[in-house]
């Protein structure tokens, strides 16, 4: 092999090589530069859902404060307090007329305004039931209570079994909506709001419920019992499931201090909620109060980058996740790899021309060659000749 072959292949293969490295570089880079941009919508994301959720919770706290004040459900919580007082047998009547004979099945129970019985209580709930059940409907809360200072429900929209049950002796006792009676009676300072946390409701039928509560004072600042919302997790789901833009495995969702799901996974048709469970090391870190993105396995056993940061509601800590399967970003990342070969390809060609034309005007002045050809004196002769 002549040394013009040998200096360029030598030259080839240097080139090739060095153009490889450039390449691992550049795609390096641009998978990193692509984590990076998906590691900062799924940051807005999650900051997103965060302030959405914390709204949510807010806007209930803002009405509950009002309802606890209302002059008429004022009027109405020492009428029903004083009813329930007089009448040992007050809790057996009510549910006979307002669950056992009502003419709505359950579930539409909140329809009848007035049982016709006569009674004084019947008399008090024809004139609250109406504007109470309107609030509750239209605002999308499941339910509406008025606890008795002793732990009595006075009084409930959907006259659920908790309807008429003692949350100190009966079946709910250590139901949440039992513990955040509790606490808002415990509590007993003005304004101070309860919330507890999810957790499945038998009342409910089983399904997943919370409740916020608070104290109810009469003017003279003496406790009068409690009013507490149910709030359902449509509103929590709704804000949580929103995929729009976060591709094809992208997903926000929420995880209490249990490890369990507080709203629905993508990948499941049924839901998620207090049902899967998701003991990631980013959801230690949210509970922890920490935040920032790792890659982690996920619930799923997938490798995802996950972007957490915690939440907290009253005493409740939550976990924020937004969470997208590696192999879609590397896969984003590859889509701009054939804008590249084109360009490096005219840049391995321009460089061996370069090369090739400078080794051409060096060559003649290291004695007679020229790309690789030799002029020696027998051809000089012949030309002389």
């Amino acid at each position: 092999m002549n040394s013009g072959v040998r200096f360029w292949l030598g030259w080839g293969a240097g080139l090739a090589l060095l153009l490889a490295l450039v390449v691992w570089a550049l795609l390096q880079w641009n998978l990193n530069n692509y984590s990076r941009l998906v590691s900062d919508r799924l940051l807005l994301l999650t900051e997103l859902r965060r302030g959405a959720v914390q709204e949510y919770f807010a806007t209930a706290d803002a009405e509950l404060r009002f309802w606890s004040t209302n002059r008429d459900m004022l009027a109405a919580q020492a009428a029903l307090v004083d009813i329930w007082d007089r009448d040992e047998g007050v809790a057996n009547e009510v549910r006979e007329a307002y669950v056992d004979a009502n003419p709505h099945p359950a579930g539409f129970r909140l329809n009848l305004d007035d049982a016709g019985d006569g009674s004084a209580y019947s008399d008090y709930h024809a004139r609250m039931h109406e504007q109470a059940r309107l609030f509750v409907t239209q605002r999308g809360y499941y339910d509406f209570f008025l606890i008795s200072p002793g732990g009595d429900v006075l009084y409930s929209v959907e006259k659920e079994a908790d309807f008429a049950s003692s949350l100190e002796t009966g079946p709910f006792r250590d139901s949440g909506l039992a513990e955040t009676f509790r606490r808002a009676k415990r509590t007993n300072r003005e304004g101070a709001i309860v919330v507890s946390d999810m957790q499945a409701y038998a009342a409910s039928g089983g399904a997943p419920a919370m409740f916020m509560a608070t104290a109810m004072k009469d003017g003279n600042g003496e406790f009068m019992g409690v009013i507490a919302f149910q709030l359902p997790t449509d509103g929590i789901l709704g804000i949580m499931n929103y995929t729009s833009g976060m591709g094809e495995t992208g997903e926000t969702y929420l995880v209490g201090e249990d490890r369990l799901m507080r709203s629905d996974s993508r990948f499941n048709e049924e839901s998620t909620v207090l049902k899967q469970v998701v003991d990631t090391p980013t959801v230690a870190r949210a509970l922890a109060g920490e935040q920032g993105m790792a890659y982690v396995q996920d619930y799923r056993g997938v490798e995802v980058m996950s972007v957490y940061m915690p939440m907290a509601l009253a005493d409740t800590q939550w976990a924020v996740m937004a969470e997208i399967d590696r192999a879609e970003i590397e896969e984003g990342a590859a889509r701009e790899r054939p804008a590249l070969s084109g360009v490096l390809l005219f840049v391995y060609g321009l460089s061996l021309w370069s090369v090739w034309y400078w080794r051409g005007r060096q060559l003649p002045e290291e004695g007679g060659h020229l790309a690789g050809l030799d002029f020696g004196e027998g051809d000089g002769g012949a030309m002389d000749g």
